[in-house]
């Protein structure tokens, strides 16, 4: 089995992300079967700003939708989706015929079946409206506790947290432990490269018996059910207007048809 992860990072593509990728892919190989192979890579181009406007997502999401078809092509049987925002997930479910699995989706489902109640612990306060819009999406409302569960973070503590990850890990707990304390059984770190500073610093799997869920491990583990299932013949529905395919030969025509006016001009 193998199984292509993506990141919204710019990892293989810009050296400053070499030590965080290569964190991520012994993540990805802690949670898989031994003999489960995974690409972990990210994308070419990013605007920083990306993360915080839906307009510019709109502009991201095509190099991960064109990744999908590269994996499917060159015969991977998974797509993960590691962008906290399941960034190209319903397009990407209706152009292949390979599972494709957010990270998201796979951790809040997950966190659901694992406890009562989960939260949303992160360090930027537009991912926690942005996961509240989510997972009302999703339907998991009545399993969400929502609150106000940001620790402050700033961009020089973010970018030294890698090397440095105690003092980030120490307030991602005090927010934590807060959540707990009001009720939450499952904490869900958002993004998850939050839960990779707990990888490097031996590891953090609960605050006061409730469970401090990895994100990459749930949607990995997740990829590979779903591989298993295809084979028995359950995957996402094909009905027309939820995942329903539109095929090679319209999609081709699409492709010739709107690669005239498929452009940015700004």
């Amino acid at each position: 089995m193998k199984i292509w992860y993506q990141s919204a990072t710019r990892y293989r593509y810009d050296p400053s992300q070499d030590e965080f990728g290569k964190t991520l892919e012994e993540q990805c190989r802690r949670a898989l079967r031994p003999e489960t192979e995974v690409y972990v890579t990210g994308v070419p181009e990013r605007v920083e700003e990306w993360r915080f406007f839906k307009s510019l997502m709109y502009y991201h999401s095509s190099q991960f939708i064109n990744n999908m078809l590269r994996a499917e092509k060159e015969g991977y049987d998974a797509f993960v989706i590691g962008c906290s925002f399941d960034t190209g997930l319903e397009p990407g479910r209706e152009l292949l015929s390979i599972p494709v699995i957010g990270i998201t989706q796979a951790s809040l489902h997950l966190a659901a079946m694992l406890g009562e109640l989960f939260a949303i612990v992160t360090c930027e306060s537009h991912l926690a409206e942005r996961y509240r819009q989510m997972i009302r999406c999703y339907g998991l409302e009545s399993k969400h506790l929502q609150g106000n569960y940001v620790f402050p973070a700033s961009e020089s503590e973010l970018i030294r947290a890698p090397k440095e990850p105690k003092p980030l890990v120490k307030k991602f707990k005090a927010a934590a432990e807060k959540a707990v304390a009001d009720g939450a059984s499952v904490i869900i770190p958002v993004p998850a490269t939050i839960y990779q500073l707990f990888y490097r610093t031996g590891g953090l799997t609960n605050i006061d018996g409730a469970l401090i869920l990895d994100p990459v491990a749930a949607a990995m583990k997740m990829a590979e059910m779903l591989v298993d299932l295809k084979k028995v013949g359950i995957e996402v529905s094909r009905k027309l207007g939820v995942y329903g395919s539109p095929g090679k030969e319209l999609l081709k025509k699409a492709s010739e048809t709107y690669a005239k006016v498929f452009k940015i001009d700004y």
